[in-house]
């Protein structure tokens, strides 16, 4: 048979386990709500460049 103080040692193991998950599960889904996840579109750059003010090549 347990006793009382078993019983009690049990209940405050399962239930630190659960907080521990808790808190594990709202520390993610804090982040989450964070960080932005939208891509942003390239930015193109220009290739086509004025190149008549170079010197020309030798």
């Amino acid at each position: 048979m347990m006793d009382l103080s078993s019983v009690i040692d049990a209940g405050l193991a399962s239930i630190g386990a659960i907080v521990v998950l808790l808190m594990g599960l709202w520390t993610l889904s804090s982040e989450s709500s964070t960080v932005s996840t939208s891509v942003q579109p390239p930015v193109r750059q220009n290739r086509h460049r004025d190149l008549s003010s170079l010197p020309k090549a030798a």
